[in-house]
C-alpha cells in the first residue's frame, strides 16, 4: 500500500470527488456506480480511495481547492496549552490563531476544512458500503475491504463528534451533510461502535497483512478505537475490555527507542497500531508536508506547532522524553545539526517532527518527505488502559500498564522515572493523566484529552494567568468543548443545521 496504491488513491479518488466540497456540490467528473464497481480491482481501488482523507497537509489539502484538510495539530496542540501557533506573526494563518484564543467563527478556513475533508472520507467509505456487496470477487477479500470501509467510517465520525459533537449521521452514498438533521452525540457514538465492531469480525491482525498492505486497518485498530471511543464515553468496563484485548494480542510491542517511532526507520514498528501512509513524489501530493510546516523556520521549515514552556516543565528530571520531544538552541540533533529554533515565540521547536538530513527527499530539499504519521500506538493504549482500569478499580492491572511505560521512557536508567506505587484512585488518576500529556505530547491528544476528562477549562484559565497571556483566557465552558459548524453548510441546509450553542 506505501508506494503504488498511494497512487492508485489519488487515481480513483478523482472519480469520487468535486472541486472543492463533495456533499456541497454536484460531483464533477464522477464516473456512474454502474461501471466504477465492477470486479475486485475497482473494489480495491475504491476502499484505498476512502483512506485518501486521512492525509490532509499544511496548505495542501488532498483535494483540489481544499486549504489545508483536517489538520489534526491545530485542534490538538495548538488549541491546547502544548503548543503556540508559530509562524511569522500572529497574522499568518490567521486561522489557527483563532482557534488557539477561542476567538474562533464559523467562517474559519481549519473548520469548514475539517469538517468537508472529514465528510469527504464518510462519503467515500459509504460508496463503498454500498457498492463492493454486489461484486462478484473473493468473500474473504469482500469481507476484509467492507471490514476497512466501515473502520474508515468510524475512525471519520470519531473526529466529526470530537470537534463538533451531534452531526448528521449519513450512513448512504446518496445523501449529503447539509440535508440532514444533526444526530445526538451518543447516537453518533453508537454509529462509531458498530462500525468498529463490524471491523474487529473481519479484519486481519497485523502480522496477517503482506508487507505492501502495511497502513490499512487492522483488527488491532478496530480494537483501539473501540477502547478510545469507550473511555471517550466514560464507559470504563468497556473500554478497559477492548484496550486489553489489544495489549493480550500479541502483535505489538513498545520499541525500545521512544524517538524511533517517529523517523522512517520506525514505520509500521512494533508498537504501531495505525498510522498514516506517507511516501515522497515529485508526481503526486501524497507527501507529509506537515514535517516542513513544523520545522523551525532558522532551519528548513515554516515554524509552526512551538512546545510551550509549560509542557517541556511538565516532564520529571532526567525522563529522556523531553530532549526527544522538544528542542532548543544549541541541542544537538540526530543527524549532528546544531539546533537553531529561529523566531519561536516560546524558544522551543518540535522534534518529533524534526526532519534529519538522512530524511531529506531525493532532490535534496526538505518541502517535504515520506515519513508516516502514527496515530495509534502501544504507548497511548497502555496508558488509556490504565486510566480506564484505574476507574473500575483494578489498581494494579493499571500499575502494571503504567510502568511498562515508563519502564521504556527511562531507556535503562534506572536514576529517572521509578516505578509509580500510589494506590489512591484520585492520586494515581492524576499521575496517569500526568504521564499521558508527557508520553504523547505533541500528537493531536492534548486539547481533546482535556476535554473529555472536564479540565479544560480550569487548565487553559491557569495557563493563561501563569503566563500572563491571552492563550486559554477565553475559554468558556460549556461552548468551546466543540467548535462551530462552518457557516457554509449551515445555510446550505435551509434550517435542518443549527448552530452549536455560544457561536
Amino acid at each position: 500500500m506505501k508506494k503504488v496504491s498511494l497512487i492508485i488513491i489519488l487515481i480513483f479518488g478523482l472519480l469520487t470527488m468535486s472541486c472543492n466540497n463533495l456533499l456541497n456540490k454536484q460531483p464533477l467528473a464522477e464516473v456512474s456506480t454502474s461501471n466504477a464497481y465492477q470486479t475486485k480491482n475497482d473494489a480495491v481501488k475504491a476502499v484505498t480511495a476512502a483512506y485518501r482523507p486521512l492525509q490532509p497537509n499544511m496548505w495542501y489539502g488532498p483535494f483540489p481547492g481544499n486549504y489545508g484538510g483536517y489538520m489534526q495539530w491545530v485542534f490538538g496542540d495548538i488549541a491546547s496549552d502544548n503548543a503556540e501557533k508559530g509562524g511569522e506573526s500572529a497574522s499568518d494563518q490567521h486561522y489557527a490563531y483563532t482557534i488557539s484564543h477561542f476567538t474562533v467563527t464559523s467562517t474559519n478556513t481549519a473548520i469548514k476544512e475539517a469538517w468537508s475533508d472529514l465528510y469527504v472520507g464518510v462519503h467515500r467509505a459509504n460508496l463503498v458500503l454500498d457498492n463492493v456487496p454486489a461484486i462478484k470477487m473473493d468473500s474473504n477479500l469482500k469481507a476484509r475491504l467492507l471490514g476497512e470501509a466501515h473502520f474508515l467510517r468510524g475512525y471519520y465520525y470519531f473526529q466529526l463528534v470530537k470537534l463538533f459533537g451531534g452531526v448528521p449521521l449519513i450512513l448512504k452514498s446518496e445523501l449529503t451533510s447539509y440535508t440532514q438533521a444533526r444526530a445526538t452525540k451518543d447516537q453518533v457514538y453508537q454509529q462509531i461502535i458498530k462500525d468498529f465492531q463490524a471491523a474487529d469480525q473481519v479484519l486481519p491482525l497485523k502480522s496477517q497483512y503482506p508487507t505492501n498492505d502495511m497502513g490499512r486497518a487492522t483488527k488491532g485498530a478496530a480494537d483501539s478505537y473501540l477502547g478510545k471511543v469507550y473511555l471517550y464515553m466514560h464507559k470504563y468496563t468497556e473500554a478497559e475490555k477492548w484496550f486489553k484485548k489489544v495489549i493480550d494480542s500479541g502483535q505489538y510491542s513498545l520499541d525500545p527507542n521512544y524517538l524511533n517511532m517517529f523517523r522512517l526507520s520506525g514505520q509500521h514498528g512494533s508498537g504501531s497500531i495505525f498510522e498514516v501512509n506517507y511516501v515522497y513524489s515529485t508526481s503526486y501530493d501524497v507527501t507529509n508536508r506537515a514535517t516542513v510546516a513544523h520545522g523551525s523556520r532558522a532551519m528548513y521549515g515554516w515554524g509552526f506547532v512551538c512546545p510551550t514552556q509549560d509542557l517541556a516543565s511538565s516532564f520529571a528530571k532526567g525522563d529522556p522524553r523531553e530532549k526527544e520531544t522538544i528542542y532548543a538552541n544549541g541541542d544537538t540533533l540526530s543527524d549532528g545539526q546544531v539546533a537553531d529554533v529561529g523566531n519561536s515565540p516560546t524558544g522551543y521547536m518540535n522534534r518529533k517532527a524534526y526532519l534529519p538530513k538522512d530524511e531529506f527527499p531525493p532532490n535534496g530539499s526538505a518541502q517535504s518527505s515520506g515519513r508516516d504519521e502514527v496515530l495509534m500506538r502501544l504507548g497511548k493504549v497502555l496508558l488509556w488502559y490504565a486510566e480506564a482500569a484505574n476507574e473500575d478499580g483494578h489498581t494494579q492491572a493499571a500499575l502494571t500498564a503504567l510502568n511498562k511505560v515508563r519502564a521504556r521512557a527511562r531507556q535503562g536508567n534506572p536514576n529517572v522515572l521509578p516505578d509509580i506505587t500510589e494506590t489512591n484512585k484520585d492520586s494515581l488518576r492524576k499521575i496517569i493523566w500526568h504521564e499521558e500529556r508527557d508520553e504523547y505530547a505533541l500528537e493531536h491528544e492534548r486539547f481533546f484529552d482535556l476535554v473529555r476528562t472536564g479540565r479544560a477549562a480550569s487548565v487553559f484559565h491557569a495557563y493563561a494567568q501563569k503566563y500572563n497571556t491571552t492563550k486559554g483566557k477565553n475559554y468558556k465552558a460549556g461552548v468551546n468543548e466543540v467548535f462551530p459548524l462552518p457557516e457554509n453548510d449551515i445555510s446550505l441546509s435551509d434550517g435542518k443545521l443549527k448552530q452549536n450553542q455560544g457561536y
